[in-house]
């Protein structure tokens, strides 16, 4: 009886597979599922998961570049080659990905010439420290909003100006808030808690959604599904550092005091759409909020910072919000190129509900 020799699928290819299963939305859960499974298996497959998922989210705002065009054309071949039949009984892994439009990520050549690793150092794959450092992401929002898919099957959207180091484990789902604002969703997995640390406070959870914010001096953190555990430096009104957030309630670590409140998960997310929801909020901060978003700057006089305003408006359009306000006569209009001056007419109110 002649021997034969089967091929087992690299492990790029193969957490490129279950990557592609996700995107594609059929068997999502099952997917997460599997490629839970697999990570836990090995700490390489863990590292090539990691990979994978990063250059995913580089050739998504990369992907026409002539380079990568070239690149893909040789990956493709080689994928094509790969599915001849052949007497070794090679698997099919790799042309499935490629039929799923993935062959942008899914090959070692792509994963290494794509990613940037800490310290710019070859990757050892035996080595568990090295990997456990290679397996450290950072993601920055400089210029506007960004949604990441990670390779648990969770998602991060990082608020402009936001960034956040990602540190998956065997054992544990790391992230750390670095500055700015991010909402999670995070995909159910009891054996791996999904840990987020905010300056003085860490908020955990298995699988729901919140958002966490560092402002100044303070930390936040408000759940709008699930349950959240927050450890905070400072005890909360029961005495305890210990706090569990139920879907519409936010916790804020101020200076030394720790203040839990209700909200409402719809308007405090609303801005992961591009959105700010008001009702009866101040002119004044809703300006501030907007400036940071569009071209245009709101320049708010004094005496119209306490104009209450209500309604749903796109985060980068000023000029919109302004132009909806002088045709309610609310505000009289300036307008200095960008710059868009609003001040206080007689008939408009002024009491507004400061944001909490």
């Amino acid at each position: 009886m002649k021997g034969f020799i089967v091929l087992m699928p690299d492990r790029f290819d193969v957490a490129g597979t279950y990557l592609a299963r996700i995107l594609a939305g059929s068997d999502t859960a099952s997917a997460r599922k599997e490629l839970d499974d697999w990570q836990h298996n090995a700490p390489e497959n863990q590292d090539a998961a990691d990979r994978v998922f990063a250059a995913w989210e580089t050739v998504g705002a990369a992907g026409d570049a002539p380079e990568i065009q070239r690149m893909l054309a040789e990956m493709r071949t080689r994928h094509d080659v790969a599915e001849a039949p052949q007497k070794q009984g090679r698997t099919r892994w790799q042309g499935w990905a490629v039929a799923a439009g993935l062959a942008a990520v899914l090959s070692i050549p792509t994963a290494y010439w794509l990613l940037d690793t800490p310290q710019n150092q070859p990757m050892v794959m035996n080595n568990a420290s090295t990997i456990a450092i290679h397996a450290t992401r950072l993601i920055e929002a400089p210029n506007g909003r960004r949604t990441v898919l990670l390779n648990d099957g969770s998602h991060v959207t990082l608020d402009v100006g936001s960034s956040v180091r990602i540190a998956f484990s065997a054992d544990r789902r790391g992230v750390t808030l670095e500055k700015g604002r991010a909402h999670f969703e995070v995909n159910k997995d009891k054996h791996r808690p999904f840990v987020v640390t905010a300056g003085r406070l860490t908020a955990t959870a298995v699988g729901t959604a919140f958002d966490v914010r560092l402002s100044g001096q303070s930390e936040e953190v408000m759940t709008s599904e699930g349950v959240v555990r927050v450890v905070t430096q400072f005890p909360a009104a029961d005495h305890g550092r210990q706090t569990l957030l139920n879907a519409g309630m936010k916790l804020t670590q101020l200076t030394a005091s720790v203040v839990v409140i209700s909200a409402d998960p719809i308007q405090e997310t609303a801005w992961t759409n591009g959105k700010i929801i008001a009702s009866s909020r101040c002119l004044g901060e809703v300006a501030s909020q907007m400036n940071r978003y569009g071209k245009s700057t709101l320049i708010v006089a004094k005496d119209a910072e306490n104009i209450a305003i209500s309604g749903v408006f796109d985060l980068d359009n000023g000029a919109g919000l302004a132009e909806a306000l002088e045709q309610q006569s609310l505000t009289t209009v300036r307008r200095d190129g960008s710059r868009i001056m609003l001040s206080r007419t007689g008939s408009a109110p002024a009491a507004c509900r400061p944001a909490t």
